[in-house]
């Protein structure tokens, strides 16, 4: 017998921007996701990749790991009784930031100790502020389950929910505070305090696409209602070709637009839903 499908299908990949390899700069963006049969969880992150930064490709992988390992044993250990919905709520808006950015700044310091001590390059040990800033670094992330969506956000970049009739809708909207490059960030002071979650009950299947994107994405299309259109082509490509012919040409893609765009690094993570009829239910 076969296999049903897990609820949620994810892909992603990221790429280095087009201006990053003509100034042979790594790519400051990461990635990473764990789905199981019942839930899933993604994480992007942008590193600031500023002079002021110079190890937040790692700031940014190390963010996509601790979010993804926290949103996993939050699904986990929360989902075990009456009343577990609620108390996932409410441990997401109360304590989950400060959890996240605790355990980011705490691999940080290890990251860079262990970087002295290997002699990968000689530097003085840093103030602790000073330490943080050189990992800087964004954060997106989202836990998707059958009956809810958790997002968190800390600084730029964009979350697609994508309904079955291709409506697109950010369940987190835009922080008008951020302009030009500037951006709220894991290695600011009180950093969990500017992490901004949303608790989405699921009604009727919807949304069936998730998206999560850098700044790099929506920056090279030329309105914010061309970006938008993306998630509904998303939808409509794995409808006909499946998701993992989208998965084989999601970085070529992500290639192209960072050329022709903002030449910014781009990482994309997307969550399809499997309809109900799928799973057998």
């Amino acid at each position: 017998m076969q296999q049903p499908p897990p609820l949620w299908q994810v892909i992603g990949a990221s790429v280095r921007g087009a201006a990053h390899m003509r100034e042979n700069k790594p790519c400051q963006d990461a990635v990473q996701w764990h789905q199981a049969d019942e839930f899933a969880v993604l994480a992007v992150a942008d590193g600031h990749g500023s002079e002021r930064s110079p190890y937040s490709d790692r700031g940014a992988q190390i963010a996509v790991e601790v979010a993804v390992a926290l949103l996993h044993s939050l699904y986990t250990g929360f989902l075990t009784g009456p009343g577990s919905l609620s108390a996932v709520k409410r441990y997401a808006e109360e304590q989950l930031s400060e959890k996240i950015v605790r355990e980011w700044r705490e691999r940080v310091k290890k990251d860079y100790a262990a970087n002295l001590s290997d002699g990968e390059v000689e530097r003085e040990p840093l103030k602790e502020r000073d330490l943080l800033a050189g990992y800087g670094s964004t954060l997106l992330a989202a836990l998707l389950a059958q009956d809810f969506l958790l997002f968190l956000q800390l600084g730029d970049g964009d979350i697609l929910a994508v309904a079955g009739d291709g409506t697109v809708a950010r369940p987190i909207p835009r922080d008008e505070r951020l302009i030009a490059n500037e951006t709220t960030s894991l290695s600011t002071p009180d950093a969990w305090r500017e992490v901004r979650v949303a608790f989405l009950p699921i009604h009727d299947e919807n949304p069936v696409l998730v998206l999560l994107s850098t700044d790099g994405y929506a920056n090279s299309f030329v309105s914010d209602q061309d970006f938008l259109q993306v998630g509904a082509d998303y939808l409509r490509l794995i409808r006909e070709e499946g998701i993992e012919w989208l998965a084989s040409q999601l970085e070529a893609w992500l290639n192209e637009a960072s050329a022709q765009g903002s030449g910014d690094d781009i990482t994309v993570g997307l969550a399809f839903r499997s309809a109900l009829s799928e799973r057998g239910r």
